[in-house]
């Protein structure tokens, strides 16, 4: 079953070879009817222009907030605050600035690099069967349910797996604690009491 998600994923890995895409020029034309049928399907596709562009900007931040959180424990304790906020605005406006110039380029992108595959794998009356698909109601019905669907699996797989997830955070926690020479925290947050030196 093909979608406007897949056919997003298309477009995104046809832009990984848009060097060889651009040899397209030398192709046979595409047929005036086909056209026509092709842009359809971009204008539906890149209807998700924002949402790709979103995640494509969100991508490296993860990593990155992994490094802030543990860079902030070496700023002092009455700077954090300000220093946090700081991060946030500047994290703001690198992702409204990336997810503009990514959409802008998919929006560019995606008639010269989409329509010669499009072209080369699919039939005219093809095209017309996938069009006739998420043109309909239920597809676009399907296509708004996506999303909660992703949520409860995510959060029913985070809810089953959570505990053995947490635990072996911990077994991680504690051996990059040893590695690093530290004295691991009690489990009641205070340091833990050294042991007294065995009676001989």
């Amino acid at each position: 079953m093909i979608t406007k998600n897949k056919l997003a994923a298309l477009a995104l890995a046809s832009c990984a070879v848009l060097a060889q895409a651009q040899t397209a020029a030398s192709a046979p034309q595409i047929s005036p009817a086909k056209k026509e049928l092709i842009t359809r399907l971009l204008t539906i596709q890149t209807a998700n222009a924002e949402g790709m562009a979103r995640n494509l900007a969100g991508a490296p931040l993860g990593p990155m907030a992994q490094e802030v959180r543990i860079a902030m424990q070496q700023v002092p304790a009455e700077k954090r605050e300000a220093a946090a906020k700081a991060i946030e605005n500047d994290v703001n406006k690198f992702g409204e600035e990336a997810t503009r110039m990514i959409k802008e380029r998919i929006l560019k992108l995606a008639p010269e690099v989409v329509s010669p595959i499009l072209d080369a794998r699919f039939s005219e009356d093809e095209l017309r069967q996938i069009l006739a698909w998420l043109e309909s109601p239920v597809a676009k019905k399907f296509d708004s349910v996506s999303p909660e669907m992703g949520r409860a699996l995510q959060g029913k797989v985070m809810q089953d797996l959570g505990p053995a997830l947490d635990a072996r955070l911990n077994t991680l926690r504690g051996g990059i604690v040893k590695h690093l020479g530290l004295t691991p925290p009690s489990s009641s947050g205070t340091p833990a009491a050294s042991k007294p030196p065995a009676k001989k």
